[in-house]
């Protein structure tokens, strides 16, 4: 069988998203850079503001050199990224979870205009990359129903306030007793995961599941898990 990435790799040979090195048509990171990046299994329980809870987990704290790789790959358009995350968040689903049990996969919808910016929603992205790795199906059951402020330009409580009645599910029937996975790039206070979870609940889904690439180990954060 003819191997086509192998083929690719000839003319556009793949580099290490965290130093730019020649990389292995077969690899998505360099054997020096696998060695150094800290892969955790982060779960965090989450409350709806309608009293739902369910959990959101992560392969990487939200530091370097994770960061500057979710900013090339949110920003710079580098989708094949998503190869990566997508494995790493894999392994982290299937250490928690019996992924025969889990429905659908999903992710945070983008607003039309913003997306027509950037060009793609990443986190749809490397939710389709989960999904092509599981076998799960992905399904676009969110939508985003108004174009509200960047969260990470606000506040703790200008975040919540900011997502409120935000998203909207565009076919309730098909998530009536399905567990569903929610991807989005980072967690940080986890309103944004958290008001997408309580539309899902809403529309009759038994469970929810929240991924995300990276986890933001702060004050911010330890809201959501109930820290003090």
């Amino acid at each position: 069988m003819v191997n086509f990435k192998k083929i690719l790799s000839i003319f556009f040979p793949p580099r290490c998203p965290f130093c730019n090195e020649l990389i292995s048509y077969d690899e998505v990171i360099c054997k020096s850079c696998k060695e150094k990046i800290k892969c955790k299994n982060f779960k965090n329980t989450i409350t709806t503001r309608t009293g739902e809870t369910f959990v959101s987990i992560s392969p990487f704290s939200y530091e370097e050199p994770i960061r500057t790789a979710i900013h090339k790959f949110k920003f710079r358009g580098m989708k094949h990224y998503s190869v990566l995350f997508g494995r790493y968040l894999t392994e982290v689903l299937k250490e928690n979870y019996d992924l025969n049990e889990i429905d659908y996969i999903t992710s945070v919808p983008l607003h039309k205009a913003r997306k027509r910016e950037r060009g793609f929603n990443q986190a749809e992205v490397f939710a389709r990359e989960i999904s092509s790795l599981t076998g799960i199906k992905y399904i676009e059951v969110l939508k985003k129903t108004k174009k509200n402020k960047v969260q990470h330009e606000l506040n703790l409580s200008e975040r919540t306030e900011n997502v409120k009645d935000v998203y909207a599910v565009t076919n309730s029937e098909i998530l009536k007793d399905k567990t569903v996975i929610i991807c989005d790039d980072i967690l940080t206070s986890g309103n944004t995961m958290a008001e997408c979870a309580k539309v899902i609940f809403e529309a009759g889904a038994k469970n929810v599941i929240g991924a995300t690439i990276a986890n933001v180990e702060s004050k911010v954060a330890s809201a959501v898990r109930g820290d003090k």
